[in-house]
C-alpha cells in the first residue's frame, strides 16, 4: 500500500526535525502507539493498540529512525504483527520538511512518503479502505503533533505523558465513511453546475 500526503505543525523546520527525532515524545502524537525504552541496536520496541469496540489488538514490533538534521529528512522502519488472524504489517516512512512562506507565523509543511505491507487479516484491509484510513490517521497524528508543538511556548514544567489511548477503529471507519460523503457532495455540486 503505497501513501503521500502532507500537513502542517507550528515551528520552524530546524526545530520540528529534532522534536520529531525524540521518538518517544512523537510516539504520544500517534493514535494508539505504545513506546517501550529504545533497545541497545537502536531501534524502539512497541505496538499498538486498535480497539474495535471493547475487543482490543495488540500489536507487537520494532521500530527504527534516521534524521538527517541538515538535509531536514528522516525515515521509520518499522515491523510488527498481532496473534489474531496472522496480522502482519511493515512499513517505511520517509518525510522531509520545508517552511511554508505562506504563513503568518512559522509553520513546517511535513511531506510523507509511505508504503506499506500488510499480511494477514490486514491485506484485505489494505485493498479496501488502506489509503482512506492512512489519510485520517495522518490527520489524527498532525493534529496531535500541532497540539503538542504549540504548547512548547506555553509549558513551564515536564508533566508524566498519559497513558495511550488505543486507536478506535470505528472512530477511523467513522471519520472515512464522513469525508467520503463530503467529497461525493463536492463531486455532485460539481456536476450539478
Amino acid at each position: 500500500m503505497h501513501f503521500e500526503g502532507s500537513f502542517s505543525v507550528p515551528g520552524r523546520p530546524g526545530d520540528i526535525i529534532r522534536r520529531f527525532a525524540d521518538v518517544p515524545r512523537m510516539a504520544r502524537c500517534m493514535p494508539g502507539a505504545v513506546l517501550e525504552p529504545q533497545a541497545e541496536d537502536g531501534s524502539w520496541p512497541g505496538g499498538m493498540i486498535v480497539a474495535f469496540g471493547p475487543k482490543k489488538i495488540n500489536f507487537k514490533g520494532r521500530v527504527t529512525t534516521a534524521f538527517d538534521f541538515d538535509a531536514l529528512t528522516g525515515s521509520l522502519h518499522g515491523r510488527g504483527s498481532a496473534d489474531m488472524r496472522a496480522a502482519r504489517i511493515g512499513v517505511k516512512v520517509g518525510f522531509s520538511l520545508r517552511n511554508d512562506p505562506a504563513a503568518a507565523v512559522p509553520t513546517t509543511v511535513v511531506d510523507i512518503v509511505s508504503d506499506a505491507e500488510l499480511g494477514g487479516v490486514l491485506a484485505d484491509f489494505a485493498r479496501t479502505g488502506g489509503v482512506a484510513v492512512a489519510n485520517v490517521i495522518m490527520a489524527d497524528f498532525a493534529k496531535r503533533a500541532a497540539e503538542e508543538f504549540a504548547q512548547d511556548e506555553t509549558r513551564v514544567t515536564e508533566s508524566a505523558p498519559a497513558a495511550p489511548v488505543p486507536l478506535s477503529a470505528g472512530g477511523v471507519l467513522w471519520a472515512v465513511i464522513k469525508a467520503q460523503f463530503a467529497r461525493l457532495g463536492r463531486v455532485l455540486g460539481l456536476v450539478r453546475h
